[in-house]
């Protein structure tokens, strides 16, 4: 038989783990979005750090179209995170990651000359 306190105990440390998670996911969606600026043939800042839950805007500050794909490494199109939108001037996309990891992404219309990295903690 267990102890009652015992139980009392655990319950009261999941109870605790739960809430902290809840404040931190809180905490993630309450920031301001992380903004990326893309243009002609860049994203500014290249590499971003942002929590889970937060907002990523793209926002085009160039004078042609773009789009934003999630890709691999290499710079395979995955689409799976970040589905491509043309983004005109001044045109923005927002998008929010839910697990922690490593993103890279590009533009679709120009693959070689604009990627960048996500990292979601």
């Amino acid at each position: 038989m267990i102890p009652v306190a015992r139980i009392a105990a655990s319950a009261a440390a999941a109870a605790g783990a739960v809430a902290a998670s809840a404040a931190f996911a809180l905490t993630a969606a309450a920031q301001p979005p992380a903004t990326i600026r893309l243009g002609e043939y860049f994203y500014k800042p290249a590499v971003v750090t942002v929590a889970v839950g937060q907002r990523v805007t793209f926002l085009n500050v160039g004078k042609i179209s773009h789009t934003v794909a999630d890709s691999t490494k290499g710079g395979r199109i995955l689409s799976r995170q970040i589905k491509p939108h043309e983004l005109v001037p001044l045109g923005r996309q927002t998008v929010t990651f839910s697990k922690p990891g490593v993103l890279y992404y590009l533009c679709t219309f120009h693959p070689s000359l604009m990627r960048g990295t996500i990292v979601v903690k």
